[in-house]
């Protein structure tokens, strides 16, 4: 008897108790004084009882993908979790938790928890039958042996029958700590993939050719600084919904200072509704607007040339007949081929420019030097920015010339300040060359390294020192972008993808573009292993299902990013149900393949060796006081720049080129968003999937509290493009292209221009009244940089069809387990 028989004969639930919900799941016997207990399974039950009788407020931080990562102080008392709330680390100002970190006793205790390691019915190592996932998918429980079992046998025998590359190692952004540290350690250790991003990348490259600094997004001063610019332009994020934690009390202290604020992005957004002037930039003309402003600089001679000349390339010449820059070894005896040439402008000679050196280089002009014919690297800009004035981009950009105008003259003139950058932009499929164009108008006002300045939106912070990581003699990852993941499940690749063990990850099936692409492609696996703490739709498409605690459960460690503190989690009281944290799963996943000996089982010593190598503090230290401050700059960008010159390489000699366009430069290339694509009267309305205030991404989708606030998807539209569909304020409509289709609810928006449409994005397959707004976007990639561009996305817009069921929200369930929580109350 195969061991899928067995699991049939077993009599052991299925599906039932993998989704039990509401009063049937019996979750939560915890009002008054009662203990916490899990899910009755046959005569099992869970209490914590190492906690009883004690009421103690300890030390916790939060883990999403928010960039937050704000110390909490959680709240417990006989064994439960009463209330959640901001801790007060050493700098007080980072004092801050918003409502979903409040939430996360909800969070714990919610019934669409993993409870149980689960197996799907109809599948077995010998007939995986793949077109058996997805929503109709039943699942059984089995011990954690068995799981944990097939879960390594799954990686022996892809090994052997494929390669080691053909084992996938997903790890998602679902949480922080020190467990993707384990997950690449053992990835490393067997020679599987794992994935580079290919989301929100885009700006970042861009930025890092002009700076040697950049990636998820664009580095700037700490937060602390913000206080001292005198001009903040916002361009494609929402500080006061999306940002609303980390960054808001921030901008606000500059607002108070007196600083002007600029908000770029075409909807009128709560930031805009606080901004001093707002740019309602057309989706995808972004480019357009910064070299307008580039334009204004240099035509009213507002650039600050002492900085050009001492920390930029705008002096360095460039060849005529090659487009490269004039290095020493054209012009001197002993010269290199590395070091650029300036032209002193008292001598006329040339000279080596060397970084964070001034001199009184030329700054325009076109000269003959040695026989080259060359001309200056800001010249070479001002010629094409003089093709974007803002009189010429008006109607292209859809912003006035004088507020284009306005906003370059206070960047330039009202001392440091400069650009916060939100993910908008990324979203586009040439959005990096935007991230090279706003560099540049930095660097024309002398926006770096002095504080005030902004150099966009990923803001300085802390981490602690580890050398813990790879083992020595590892095989190594096979990194693919995650474009190329795509391919590799597909099978077009010298190692096909056949196994995928995905940690912390709701990517497949909710948040990749072309989702539908995706899921066929997950069709090709012989096995899929998902750990995860609640039950998202990627988890309803896996073979192997394993129930990770919750971030209140574990005990833990993690570095700040975005603001300069360590921080402790101690755990709450032990993982509910049967779940366990991904490092207990890891280890003995690395046990059976025979790694045991570079995994420590025991948490608390791995924290202590993983901290070994830090010096300004330890690990007991850490515990103890639950955050510890990190000395951190406030101001970056002080020093010499990580690029080949050590300069600002406002002109790029070694550019990529786009759609045939050569970016030595910055110049316009659009994708969807072109006016002209042969898309555009087909599918008119540019679609975008905006951040949401009550969700990180797709997590929290399924927490009760938030869902009376925000119950159902809905699309965003001007009333000027619904009454030319015939689309009332309410009503259901099909929103679709040539790849899919959703079916959401209307909602009359005038913040959105004409022309545009949005969701939020992370919402749950099953929120739709049919479809998913990941069923319309798309994997196409530019040449240079493989970033998926969410926003550059077409749609038309219909009423839905008198035959779509859409009673889905009528009634809705209540959630009747919530009112049995503890509220806080007797706990204080």
């Amino acid at each position: 008897m195969s061991k899928q028989e067995e699991r049939t004969e077993s009599g052991v639930s299925r599906r039932s108790v993998l989704l039990s919900a509401g009063a049937a799941a019996g979750v939560l016997g915890i009002g008054g004084n009662r203990y916490l207990q899990s899910l009755q399974q046959g005569d099992s039950s869970h209490a914590v009882e190492q906690f009883l009788d004690e009421n103690r407020v300890i030390s916790s931080y939060c883990s999403p993908n928010c960039r937050g990562h704000c110390p909490l102080d959680v709240h417990v008392r006989d064994g439960q979790i009463r209330k959640v709330e901001p801790q007060v680390p050493d700098r007080e100002e980072f004092r801050r938790a918003c409502t979903l970190g409040q939430s996360h006793l909800e969070r714990t205790y919610n019934p669409n928890r993993l409870k149980y390691p689960m197996v799907r019915s109809d599948w077995s190592p010998e007939e995986p039958n793949p077109e058996g996932r997805g929503p109709d998918a039943d699942f059984e429980q089995v011990s954690w042996d068995e799981a944990l079992d097939y879960v390594a046998d799954g990686m022996e025998r892809i090994r052997e029958e494929y390669a080691p590359e053909s084992v996938y190692f997903e790890l998602g952004s679902g949480g922080s700590g020190i467990n993707g540290t384990v997950f690449s350690r053992l990835a490393n250790l067997f020679g599987g993939t794992m994935m580079s991003w290919s989301i929100d990348i885009n700006l970042g490259l861009g930025f890092r050719r002009i700076t040697g600094a950049g990636y998820f997004n664009t580095p700037t001063n700490m937060r602390t600084d913000l206080k001292n610019a005198n001009t903040v332009v916002i361009w494609g994020g929402n500080v006061f919904r999306s940002r609303l934690n980390p960054d808001a009390r921030f901008l606000l202290d500059a607002i108070e200072n007196g600083a002007k604020v600029v908000v770029i992005d075409p909807v009128y957004n709560q930031t805009a509704a606080k901004a001093d002037l707002w740019l309602p930039v057309k989706p995808g003309k972004d480019v357009y607007l910064a070299l307008a402003m580039i334009h204004t600089v240099l035509e009213e001679e507002l650039a600050d040339e002492a900085f050009l000349r001492e920390r930029t390339l705008a002096p360095a010449l460039v060849r005529e007949d090659t487009g490269e820059l004039l290095k020493t070894s054209d012009v001197f005896d002993d010269g290199d081929d590395e070091t650029p040439v300036a032209l002193d402008e008292e001598t006329g000679e040339p000279v080596p420019l060397e970084p964070e050196t001034h001199g009184e280089y030329a700054l325009f002009g076109e000269y003959e030097v040695d026989g080259y014919d060359v001309a200056t690297g800001l010249s070479e800009i001002e010629a094409v920015a003089a093709e974007y004035a803002p009189g010429a981009i008006e109607d292209t950009a859809g912003v006035k010339a004088e507020n284009v105008r306005r906003t370059a003259r206070w960047l330039a003139t009202r001392g440091p300040g400069g650009i916060m950058t939100g993910l908008g932009i990324d979203r586009y499929k040439y959005g990096h060359i935007f991230g090279q164009a706003y560099a540049i108008l930095l660097a024309l006002t002398g926006d770096y390294g002095r504080s005030g300045s902004i150099t966009g939106g990923r803001f300085a912070g802390s981490g602690y020192n580890s050398d813990y990581g790879t083992v020595e003699g590892s095989s190594g990852v096979r990194s693919l972008q995650q474009k190329g993941i795509l391919s590799a499940m597909e099978g077009d690749d010298e190692h096909p993808i056949k196994m995928m063990y995905a940690q912390s990850s709701n990517f497949v099936a909710n948040q990749m573009p072309d989702r539908t692409r995706w899921l066929e492609a997950l069709e090709n696996l012989d096995l899929v292993a998902v750990a995860d703490i609640h039950h998202t739709p990627t988890v309803q498409h896996a073979d192997i299902v394993l129930p990770a605690s919750h971030w209140t459960e574990r005990e833990d460690i993690t570095s700040a990013g975005e603001h300069p503190h360590v921080m402790y989690r101690e755990p709450a009281h032990e993982p509910l149900w049967d779940s366990k944290s991904d490092h207990w799963m890891l280890t003995r996943i690395a046990e059976r393949l025979g790694y045991g000996e570079h995994f420590e089982r025991d948490r608390t010593e791995l924290l202590r060796t993983i901290l070994e190598a830090e010096d300004r503090f330890t690990f007991e230290e850490l515990r103890e006081k639950g955050t510890v401050h990190v000395e951190t700059d406030e101001v970056v960008f002080t020093d010499e720049f990580n690029t080949s010159t050590g300069r600002l390489e406002i002109y790029d000699e070694d550019a990529p080129s786009e759609k045939g366009v050569s970016l030595e430069v910055p110049k316009p290339v659009e994708g969807l968003s072109a006016d002209d694509h042969e898309q555009a009267d087909e599918y008119p309305l540019m679609f975008m999937q905006g951040h949401s205030r009550w969700r990180i991404h797709s997590q929290w989708a399924g927490n009760p509290t938030l869902r009376e606030l925000n119950p159902e998807p809905e699309l965003d539209i001007n009333p000027k493009d619904a009454r030319e569909r015939g689309i009332s304020d309410g009503d259901y409509v099909r929103v679709y292209n040539d790849r899919g289709e959703m079916v959401v609810k209307a909602k009359y928006n005038d913040a959105y221009r004409p022309g545009m449409v949005n969701t939020d994005q992370g919402w749950w397959a099953d929120d739709y009244v049919a479809g998913h707004h990941n069923n319309l976007t798309h994997t196409e990639v530019s040449e240079t940089i493989e970033n998926f561009a969410f926003y550059d996305t077409r749609v038309e817009v219909e009423p839905v069809s008198a035959d779509v069921d859409t009673s889905q929200y009528d009634d809705p369930e209540s959630p009747d387990w919530l009112e049995e929580l503890p509220t806080g109350g007797d706990a204080q």
